[in-house]
């Protein structure tokens, strides 16, 4: 009966130690896989970034910045509603992520609709701290804002 009990035991102890493995290795996987988009990004394989970001968050919803990579393979394909998704789930996810709202802003301005993109440089420019990047974003809302006066 002892004997039982101490398989019983050891068997549970084995499969507990194999699961804790398993997930520590999955949960790398995102990193892996976000590694590999950005690599494709910087040889402008548009399709296979997507695939691998995708992969990336499919591991870890919550990896924003995943989300904000892929948005830029999504704009460079021409995909902008895919992107401005993208962008929206990154910055619900981190809302205190000002890249996002700028690249959001870029990508209305793509499409052409002045209003959506002032709004989001102006959050991007709320969030911003670098004051390199906060005198683009005051240049950008500068510019939506002359782009709405011209309609």
């Amino acid at each position: 009966m002892l004997k039982s009990q101490v398989r019983i035991v050891l068997f549970l102890v084995f499969f507990s130690t194999c699961a804790l493995l398993w997930e520590s290795a999955k949960a790398e996987d995102y990193l892996d896989f976000y590694e590999q988009g950005e690599f494709a990004l910087r040889v402008e394989n548009w399709d296979r970034a997507i695939e691998m970001f995708t992969k990336s968050i499919q591991d870890n919803a919550n990896f924003f910045v995943a989300y904000h990579y892929r948005a830029i393979a999504y704009s460079k394909k021409g995909e902008y509603d895919k992107s401005i998704e993208d962008l929206k789930k990154a910055v619900q996810l981190n809302p205190d992520y000002p890249d996002a709202y700028g690249l959001m802003g870029l990508v209305y301005e793509i499409k052409k609709d002045y209003p959506a993109a002032l709004g989001v440089y102006k959050e991007a420019l709320a969030r911003e701290k670098r004051p390199a990047v906060i005198k683009l974003l005051q240049k950008y809302v500068q510019d939506a804002e002359a782009k709405i006066k011209k309609k």
